[in-house]
């Protein structure tokens, strides 16, 4: 599997902005799963599951990595083609065109991965909260930003996102699994009226 999958294609685009496919897309991620599977953990009905497993697979975002036969039926057990998917290579106004559904499948991204960090932060081990030099880092900010300050930081980030793919390239079997969750977004107002910005 690579590790980030460029999106050029209008009909990929499209295929991709809807909210089901994305949730499809974080729970085939890290292990293979039939379409049945994917049915029971989501709570959709097989056969909707289905179609959008047929959908992802036909404009090249997914792949059946194996298949296996049990009472006679062939499972098929599916795969994103990559750990990640970029849109940044989309044209405006090829963006544009399925702004709305993009926006939802967008959102549905950040609610899923916020709900699984939620998940793997309630199984933390309290050891790791009770000593000072806790290798737990976290950061809760809302600052005015100016366009300049908007792209440094948007630049640093990538430079920390460059730099994690490398080390998933050269991860060492002695190294201790880590969980990193980057998040910033514009605001049309303070979320929360009494909290002064810095």
């Amino acid at each position: 599997m690579q590790e980030i999958y460029h999106i050029r294609e209008v009909e990929q685009l499209k295929v991709i902005s809807d909210p089901l496919r994305i949730k499809i897309l974080w729970e085939i991620l890290d292990e293979a799963k039939t379409g049945k599977i994917l049915s029971d953990l989501l709570e959709v009905p097989a056969p909707k599951i289905h179609y959008h497993l047929k959908e992802l697979e036909r404009v090249g975002l997914i792949n059946v990595e194996r298949t296996e036969e049990k009472n006679g039926i062939v499972q098929k057990f599916y795969r994103p083609v990559a750990h990640s998917f970029s849109i940044a290579e989309i044209l405006p106004d090829q963006r544009h065109a399925v702004r709305d559904e993009l926006s939802d499948a967008l959102k549905e991204n950040i609610l899923v991965s916020l709900e699984k960090t939620k998940s793997m932060v309630r199984k933390l081990d309290p050891e790791i909260l009770a000593y000072s030099d806790s290798p737990l880092k976290f950061g809760y900010r809302h600052v005015k930003l100016s366009s300049d300050q908007v792209k440094l930081l948007h630049d640093k980030a990538k430079e920390i996102s460059d730099l994690i793919s490398e080390f998933k390239k050269n991860e060492s079997d002695d190294g201790e699994i880590y969980h990193y969750f980057m998040l910033s977004f514009p605001l049309k107002e303070t979320p929360y009226p009494e909290e002064e910005l810095e």
